[in-house]
């Protein structure tokens, strides 16, 4: 399969992102109209689309992922507000080209950082933003978009705010040279899971690192048992307020099981 990432100005392409964005987050209700997509563009916003090709089908290339993001009013900061790929084409480092696209792009346009938001307790993005990318989070926005559809139906949409230091040598290091697993023998835990389910936490903890475990599977339990997610979230909500308003920093993340490492700054 070949891969073209490109930023979209065609209205035909622009039409065709809510289509993506149904398909990739499962909530018709919540998609972004085609005339707003285009006057953001029109403003500053970057719209990038990700086409794919089977080499030798005659087939012409299809959208299968894309990238939206826009300025905010601090003139070095970029917002990505959206990225995502078609279930098909996931895991197979679309997503990551589409990132490394958006960091060349912003780059070039003046700007130093890029952030967003993600759900905190979704383990394979976690991994991806801190791990993959070299991005961090200091903020955590309870309840952020109020209730949600599709597959972020089923608990409050509390978010991460992450920041991608897009010249620092953590994220230069990650995407050219990325280190080992982190190292996380021997430090604390904040929480403490029998099986799937949270079932206390420590807020006395004062080392300079931290684990915070979270689900293995948080997009199951949200499909499966309200009650339990609804815990989830209100527990972990209570760790990441408490222990980010001391000072500490998510900056890494391990898996099998899933747990942030939180550091203090």
């Amino acid at each position: 399969m070949q891969t073209l990432i490109r930023e979209l100005h065609d209205p035909e392409e622009i039409a065709q992102i809510p289509r993506l964005e149904e398909a990739i987050w499962n909530d018709p209700n919540d998609t972004l109209r085609t005339g707003t997509l285009m006057a953001l563009v029109h403003e500053g916003a970057l719209l990038a689309g990700a086409f794919a090709q089977t080499p030798d089908s005659g087939a012409a290339p299809s959208l299968v992922g894309f990238v939206f993001g826009f300025p905010t009013n601090r003139p070095d900061e970029h917002h990505s507000h959206m990225a995502g790929v078609l279930p098909a084409y996931q895991n197979s480092q679309i997503g990551y080209r589409l990132k490394l696209f958006q960091r060349d792009w912003a780059l070039c346009h003046g700007y130093e950082r890029v952030v967003w938001t993600f759900d905190p307790l979704r383990g394979a993005n976690a991994h991806f933003n801190l791990r993959k990318l070299g991005a961090t989070f200091q903020r955590y926005i309870p309840n952020c978009y109020g209730p949600m559809g599709g597959i972020n139906a089923g608990a409050p949409s509390d978010r991460a705010y992450a920041v991608w230091e897009l010249r620092s040598s953590r994220v230069f290091s990650r995407i050219y040279a990325p280190p080992p697993p982190v190292r996380v023998e021997g430090l604390p835990q904040a929480n403490r899971l029998l099986g799937q389910e949270p079932v206390d936490l420590e807020l006395g903890l004062e080392a300079p690192r931290i684990l915070v475990q979270i689900p293995e599977d948080w997009g199951q339990i949200l499909r499966s048992d309200p009650a339990l997610a609804l815990r989830w979230r209100l527990h972990s909500r209570e760790l990441f307020t408490h222990y980010l308003s001391r000072g500490y920093r998510a900056v890494d993340f391990v898996r099998q099981p899933n747990r942030y490492v939180l550091e203090r700054t």
